[in-house]
């Protein structure tokens, strides 16, 4: 392809001589040639204005190359000299060759994040899935690759690096994750690097916002650390048709500075009702000295908590023992209590107590395990066991 560009110079003379056109010149040229055949002597002039003329050309296109910047008398040899009355305008059109179009470079494949999103609403101790999509430059999913997900704590430690699993379509799922109770809250940092055929790459960051765990909500208000009860997937929602539950806490707080916290993991099915309850309990007195007064101690807090009590039906089957607990010492009481919403049949569930005092504390803490599942006793033992008493004179 060509482009044409009018160039325009212009040759000024050296003297003071009148102007002659071209067609002037040309007379010039003419006469010199009579007047050599008349004398015979050989036509040097006339060659020299050929030389001249060719070397005028080539050193106007070199001009109009480089943008006629300075007038000709200033760029051409010196050696050169125009005939005396010569004062030529040129007005060349110099047709330079276009540059090639430049091929737009490929465009790279695209990763994104389909969760979690900035908009994602979570907490310490739940449980997220990194997901993510891959496309090639023409949008296209891309199946196959490799793809490797990193997830970065508030304080910037890596707290996870999987690889991801291809779920076709361009789609990329990571194993679940669980945020930690302690120090999930603040902004985590998401990075995601795929590599696929021919060596192509994508990356993406994310980040996410989290809140503190309701453990860590609840030592900053009570002081007493303890692990929520996970024990069994949760729900679907309260409204779901199928199936639905959750984790349902509530706490109360008296004037006397006494109270209570229950963390009740339950789940509503087909199949009926499954719950599976921790509670903490803590208000003035001594600990029992005895069998007796340990089991009024126990009815007495069933009367405040034990969520899925019936209100109407008195505990069973209690017993006491001595014990220990976290090297002071406890009482342990073992009964039976029935849930409320049972219309026909009673159904009777365990219910356990442990009673202890804290360091440094006048309070008489108690720590109530209850499910209707026996399996999951076990479950609810092992969260009592992560209770941390609050610090000396707290309480």
């Amino acid at each position: 392809m060509w482009v044409t560009q009018p160039v325009h110079c212009q040759y000024l003379p050296h003297d003071s001589s009148p102007v002659h056109s071209l067609h002037s010149n040309s007379q010039w040229t003419a006469q010199a040639r009579l007047k050599a055949a008349a004398t015979g002597k050989p036509r040097l002039r006339t060659r020299y204005n050929l030389f001249n003329s060719v070397l005028l050309i080539l050193s106007t296109l070199i001009l109009a190359l480089a943008g006629c910047e300075a007038a000709p008398a200033d760029s051409l040899p010196e050696t050169f000299s125009s005939p005396p009355t010569a004062t030529p305008i040129l007005r060349a059109t110099i047709v330079l060759p276009a540059m090639p179009s430049a091929t737009p470079p490929r465009q790279p494949g695209s990763l994104q994040i389909i969760s979690p999103l900035e908009s994602t609403q979570v907490a310490g101790g739940a449980e997220l899935r990194m997901a993510l999509y891959l496309a090639d430059h023409d949008g296209l999913p891309v199946e196959g690759a490799t793809v490797q997900a990193r997830l970065w704590t508030p304080g910037g430690e890596l707290f996870s690096s999987q690889a991801c699993t291809d779920r076709g379509q361009g789609r990329y799922l990571a194993g679940l994750v669980r945020l930690p109770l302690r120090g999930a809250g603040g902004t985590w940092r998401m990075v995601a690097k795929a590599t696929w055929e021919d060596g192509q790459q994508a990356e993406v960051e994310g980040m996410f916002q989290a809140d503190p765990s309701l453990s860590e909500m609840y030592q900053s208000q009570h002081g007493f650390w303890v692990e929520y009860p996970r024990i069994f997937g949760l729900g679907t929602g309260f409204y779901n048709l199928h199936e639905s539950g959750g984790l349902h806490f509530e706490d109360w707080l008296y004037q006397d500075g006494s109270g209570y916290v229950i963390l009740d993991n339950y789940r509503y099915n087909a199949l009926g009702v499954t719950f599976a309850a921790l509670e903490v309990h803590w208000r003035q007195g001594d600990l029992p000295t005895d069998t007796v007064a340990a089991i009024a101690h126990a009815h007495s807090l069933a009367e405040a908590g034990l969520h899925h009590q019936d209100p109407d039906t008195a505990l069973s089957k209690l017993a006491a023992e001595t014990s220990t607990f976290q090297g002071r010492p406890a009482w342990r009481v073992a009964g039976w209590g029935q849930e409320y919403y049972v219309t026909k049949a009673a159904a009777e569930y365990p219910v356990e107590w442990l009673i202890f005092n804290c360091p440094g504390s006048d309070w008489v803490w108690s720590l109530i395990l209850s499910t209707n599942h026996p399996a999951y006793m076990k479950d609810l033992r092992a969260l009592q066991k992560s209770f941390e008493c609050p610090p000396e004179h707290q309480h």
